[in-house]
């Protein structure tokens, strides 16, 4: 009897596992098209993205603000990612992040953007492609654990 309650009360927490990876993996791989939502009025997201203010920019494993000022964008390559140290004062007013993936070899490793949760200020994470990539699999592309209250898009832009 022990044994089936036991076994019972397991296959629930399982059962509740699978629903929670599931529901948490289909929030976490969708991301909006950063040109629509502009398009659509969001003026303040375009300010945000390309707007002149200061910006941060990773150099090795060194932070440097570009412009007057705190920085309020964060822009870094998804190879360097994993470096950032995302406390540093230097980042405590940042609201957006821009992530460039530059090649295929990228995107084939997930982000984990739960570091990004030492941003007090995020509300946006923008993911940018440079190079051919299709809408589709950018907007599912895998980046886990975007912290709550931020959003994520995803823009194409090749050079030309």
């Amino acid at each position: 009897m022990c044994s089936t309650i036991m076994r019972i009360h397991n296959t629930r927490w399982i059962a509740v596992a699978i629903v929670s990876l599931f529901t948490h993996v289909a929030f976490s791989q969708t991301h909006q098209d950063l040109s629509a939502v502009i398009a659509g009025g969001n003026d303040a997201l375009s300010d945000a993205v390309y707007g002149l203010h200061a910006r941060a920019y990773v150099n090795g494993n060194n932070i440097q603000v570009a412009g007057e000022g705190q920085a309020t964008a964060l822009d870094l390559t998804a190879s360097n990612f994993g470096t950032v140290n995302f406390s540093d004062a230097a980042l405590n007013a940042v609201n957006t992040v821009i992530i460039r993936f530059e090649n295929v070899s990228q995107t084939a490793a997930t982000i984990n953007a739960t570091s990004l949760s030492a941003l007090q200020n995020l509300s946006n994470v923008v993911l940018l492609f440079t190079y051919d990539i299709a809408a589709s699999e950018a907007a599912s592309l895998a980046v886990g654990s975007i912290p709550d209250g931020a959003t994520s898009y995803y823009s194409i832009s090749i050079p030309e």
